[in-house]
């Protein structure tokens, strides 16, 4: 393995109160809500990438439909877990076509090749 080919890794950090915020918990406490919490890391993973923002890119009818896709989740788990997380500010959207995830880029780490040997 070559070690000082450049790459740079990065990981998404989850504070330490995480699972016993009000707002995570309310998602778990959905019907479905195990399932929505999952999307919702996926989310910010596909997010951290994109400065905090996932756009539609019309491949699809919308964009619960085109996530659906990437995520391999069901479209309606993924718009149930888009209207919880604009509902409580978890995720920012002004016209459903791009939506901002603020935590995706609070929590974002990362390090070199060499600080990984």
């Amino acid at each position: 393995m070559n070690v000082s080919s450049g790459k740079r890794y990065y990981w998404l950090k989850l504070k330490e109160d995480f699972f016993s915020s009000k707002r995570i918990k309310k998602l778990r406490n959905m019907a479905g809500g195990d399932t929505y919490l999952i999307i919702y890391l996926k989310l910010q993973l596909k997010a951290m990438k994109t400065d905090g923002i996932i756009k539609f890119d019309h491949l699809e009818d919308n964009i619960a439909d085109e996530l659906a896709l990437d995520l391999d989740e069901n479209p309606d788990d993924i718009r149930a877990t888009l209207i919880y997380l604009t509902s409580c500010g978890l995720a920012e959207t002004s016209d459903n076509d791009r939506f901002f995830f603020p935590y995706a880029i609070e929590n974002v780490g990362s390090e070199n090749s060499s600080a990984a040997r």
